[in-house]
């Protein structure tokens, strides 16, 4: 294992998942968060355990999957027709991708970046419009990924970079994430209730 300590940390994502199922009982919502969380977990150890290219696209790839969801549940809120919100996504994550691959470097993070802006944007607009209730927790939610989002860039900048132990910036940036998938969830779930 190339980088164990972060390849560990995405376990955190797997008891995600796994709660999230448990706690949803099969329902359409939580298989959705639940098998996403996992995903994210075993695409993004692989890629700490292998630290390769090809792993790299994978852990992208999870991370444009859970973005993708949140647009989705957002933009289908807007535009009823969901076919349309499907293909429209599929074609924007391909296209995210092939990007990636072709133009390597950091296009992986402006994909990935301009995807969250978009889903930013998007719960803002809802949020605006009185169609998703509860914005104190979405706004602390952004708040935790944004502190995350902090030690994943001190550590990637090898300001902050503890190189042994679980403390990690890039570890903590999995330990908040995780959480913030798991309130996700809730604060989704208290959308189709309120609906």
């Amino acid at each position: 294992i190339k980088r164990p300590y972060y390849a560990f940390s995405n376990l955190v994502f797997l008891l995600v998942g796994i709660m999230i199922l448990l706690k949803g009982k099969g329902s359409t919502l939580s298989k959705a968060f639940g098998y996403i969380a996992i995903l994210v977990g075993l695409f993004s150890f692989f890629y700490d355990a292998s630290y390769l290219y090809i792993s790299q696209l994978f852990d992208l790839a999870g991370m444009l999957l859970l973005v993708s969801l949140l647009l989705y549940l957002n933009i289908s809120t807007i535009y009823k027709n969901k076919t349309v919100v499907i293909i429209t996504q599929a074609i924007a994550i391909l296209l995210g991708l092939i990007a990636i691959i072709v133009f390597q470097g950091y296009s992986g993070d402006i994909v990935f970046g301009m995807f969250v802006l978009l889903y930013i944007a998007s719960e803002i607009y809802l949020l605006k419009i009185s169609k998703h209730k509860g914005h104190e927790r979405w706004a602390l939610l952004l708040a935790i990924f944004l502190i995350g989002f902090i030690f994943w860039v001190l550590d990637a900048s090898r300001v902050y970079c503890a190189s042994s132990g679980l403390l990690n910036g890039r570890a903590i940036f999995h330990f908040l994430n995780a959480v913030v998938i798991y309130y996700l969830y809730d604060y989704y779930r208290l959308q189709e209730l309120e609906a």
